[in-house]
């Protein structure tokens, strides 16, 4: 067997185009994928994007044009990775969203 200990240790800044959003260039909160290409972006983000057009923004391949909300899919393992490799990343967004939700007046969902 193959011993990896001599192996360099993988940067962050290594796997940063793997796990950062191309719209808004951050680490992927709340990761979704295009159905038909499998590239991933913020869940926000390509909702937002998708109101104007229905294309990949990576790849340009078309999405389909009535519903595209429909191809789009939630990838939690993709965002399980983020997490893990991005020091406080789940906790600081936690701390967002409920300041946003005290902004508003409400109370932050239970699953928050």
């Amino acid at each position: 067997m193959q011993s990896y200990r001599n192996e360099p240790p993988v940067l962050l800044a290594d796997l940063n185009e793997y796990i950062t959003c191309k719209l808004c260039k951050g680490y992927l909160i709340d990761a979704v994928s295009i159905t038909e290409c499998l590239h991933p972006f913020c869940k926000s983000c390509i909702v937002k994007y998708l109101n104007e057009r229905y294309d990949c923004p990576s790849c340009g391949i078309l999405i389909h044009q009535s519903h595209p909300l429909n191809y789009i899919s939630f990838d939690r393992t993709l965002q399980d990775i983020v997490y893990k490799v991005v020091p406080d990343l789940r906790r600081k967004e936690k701390l967002l969203r409920e300041n946003f939700y005290r902004m508003m007046g409400k109370s932050p969902p239970a699953s928050e």
